[in-house]
């Protein structure tokens, strides 16, 4: 990857972060809660994606200007379009088809479907990867971050559930 991808990508990702650390400020904080609240494990998880991008931003700046000549040469820029055509504009759709039915049927069956379409796009088929595999990670994340974690989540429009009498025995079973 040339050092303006490296660089592009990296300007995406942090743009993507600092949305998603000011959407996380409105976590709000558990009154009754004990230990860890809600808000501090994606402001961490945050803090370390930051990092890690102004680790990635600083290289390519450096790399920038010794690629430059060479990057410009590659495939004449059709391969760029290429990839926006079939991978970026389709990743976007999912995303704003997530946040979509998110308001609808709250997090789980959303997830279930984003992933399971954003496995289709990378090229995996069958029931293992389209539905088992999509299936156990979203019940997966589910009982950590809203079961474990405590987050609260919006209820959806057409389908509405409280994730308190989900997970609230096992909350007081391991004492959270």
């Amino acid at each position: 990857m040339t050092a303006r991808r490296d660089l592009i990508s990296a300007i995406v990702m942090l743009v993507t972060a600092l949305i998603f650390y000011w959407a996380s400020l409105a976590i709000e904080e558990d009154p009754f809660g004990t230990g860890l609240q809600p808000y501090v494990f994606p402001q961490a998880i945050l803090y370390i994606l930051l990092a890690l991008i102004l680790i990635m931003l600083a290289g390519a700046a450096m790399r920038f200007r010794s690629d430059a000549a060479s990057a410009d040469t590659e495939a004449g820029g059709l391969g760029e379009i290429r990839i926006f055509f079939f991978w970026v504009i389709p990743m976007a759709a999912i995303a704003f088809i997530y946040l979509g039915l998110i308001n609808l049927f709250q997090y789980l069956i959303p997830t279930i479907i984003a992933l399971s379409a954003t496995l289709a796009i990378f090229g995996n088929r069958g029931l293992k990867w389209l539905v088992v595999i999509p299936v156990i990670a979203a019940i997966f994340y589910y009982v950590i971050f809203f079961g474990i974690f405590r987050l609260l989540e919006p209820t959806g429009m057409l389908l509405e559930y409280d994730n308190y009498y989900l997970f609230g025995p096992m909350q007081k079973f391991i004492g959270v």
